[in-house]
């Protein structure tokens, strides 16, 4: 913990300018040579992931900086520059660049661009063997120190922000190694906010998956096979509640509405109740989950048999519910909710017979659709249209806007 407690106050001072000893030692125009790499390869690459680079500061002849390459004329005026040899993936690259970094030769006959690095090396013990994976949810290890948010992978990058303790954060891409410090760097959005943030170090996580942060491992539950009439019977019981509508939230996890018109999530492995809350004075009639793709936000809507709508979001950090809107309009029970794919839409159904279309940013309502005289049971939203089913089988497709459905 001590390590780590340095290390970070280390990592900070260098995203803030008072120690700048890497800074000092790095030549302005090697960010040159680093965007033409990065544009042979077809992905950033940070000087943290180089393996090793050397450089000469000379004046050369021409603007040819000992490089002249075929088919250019140079006249003869003294042009001062770099000489930079770069080794990334195994590949050697030797670059020349001037001063004002306007003139930037990658001498010689260029490599075929280098894969991306295997990360971490296999036969380099000193990485942490990550637990993370590109598109899962993941958080600061609770109780410890903040993460750092960088602009590339390394501890050189621009200071961003900070995750605190706890927090949730939807990793992007990654792993990158940096092979300065040993540390393994993950692209990450948090709250919105996009950048590089480490793993951990010298055996010490930093980050976890939230599946491990939050969900003891109880008896083994076998990998999921394709059920079929040999193994059919094999299917058994896991979990049983008494509820009005039940979603996942995820592959561990569900919420329930119940007749007290309490919400729950619970985790059927574990059996354990996560989170309960008094949602409705009167039964829950419907539930619906959503995930907002642009902000990673998960979002739960709930109705009564009064004719409520709740919008709900969900902290991935210990699952509390939050209550962020209700929405009226409904003179009798809620049957049917759904979110559109970008969970930016609500629609519900009710015993009204109306249909009603909800912003969930705001919560305000956005239209009232009709043409139902029996209570409407089932809706569905693709992106370019809404139907609408009641008790009765009558079945409406409804056509919406461009753009507003989604």
């Amino acid at each position: 913990m001590l390590k780590r407690v340095l290390l970070f106050f280390m990592l900070l001072l260098l995203g803030t300018g008072i120690v700048s000893t890497l800074a000092q030692d790095t030549p302005a125009p090697l960010n040159a040579a680093l965007a033409d790499l990065s544009a042979r390869v077809g992905r950033t690459v940070s000087l943290s992931e180089v393996e090793k680079w050397t450089f000469l500061q000379s004046s050369y002849p021409s603007p040819a900086l000992g490089c002249p390459q075929p088919g250019v004329s140079y006249i003869d005026v003294v042009t001062g520059g770099f000489q930079f040899i770069i080794t990334f993936a195994g590949t050697e690259y030797d670059y020349r660049v001037s001063n004002d970094q306007s003139i930037v030769i990658l001498c010689g006959t260029a490599p075929a661009p280098a894969s991306t690095p295997v990360c971490p090396p296999p036969d380099d013990p000193a990485y942490l063997l990550p637990r993370l994976s590109i598109g899962a949810q993941a958080r600061v290890v609770a109780g410890d120190l903040p993460n750092l948010l960088r602009d590339q992978p390394g501890s050189s990058g621009q200071l961003l922000g900070e995750i605190p303790p706890g927090q949730v954060f939807v990793v992007q891409d990654g792993p990158r190694c940096s092979f300065l410090d040993k540390i393994i760097w993950w692209q990450v959005n948090f709250n919105g906010l996009i950048g590089w943030t480490a793993e951990g170090q010298d055996g010490d996580y930093w980050l976890e998956p939230l599946d491990l942060a939050l969900t003891p491992t109880p008896t083994a539950i076998p990998d999921p096979q394709p059920i079929r009439s040999s193994n059919a019977a094999a299917v058994q019981q896991l979990y049983s509640v008494e509820a009005f509508g039940a979603l996942f939230l995820n592959d561990r996890q569900f919420v329930v509405g119940a007749a007290d018109g309490t919400v729950s999530l619970i985790d059927y492995r574990t059996n354990a109740t996560l989170q309960q809350v008094q949602a409705h004075t009167a039964p829950v009639t419907s539930v619906a989950v959503g995930v907002n793709a642009a902000t990673f936000i998960t979002y739960i809507a709930t109705a009564s048999a009064e004719g409520q709508i709740r919008l709900w979001d969900v902290d991935a950090s210990d699952f509390a519910l939050r209550q962020i809107a209700e929405l009226t309009g409904h003179t009798s029970a809620v049957t049917a909710l759904t979110f559109s794919n970008r969970t930016d839409l609500l629609i519900s159904g009710g015993e009204d017979g109306s249909v009603r279309l909800w912003s969930v940013s705001d919560g305000t309502s956005l239209a009232t659709l009709g043409g139902h005289t029996a209570p409407v049971v089932n809706v569905a939203i693709s992106t370019t249209a809404i139907i609408s089913r009641d008790s009765t089988g009558r079945t409406i497709v409804w056509g919406v806007p461009t753009g507003l459905a989604g």
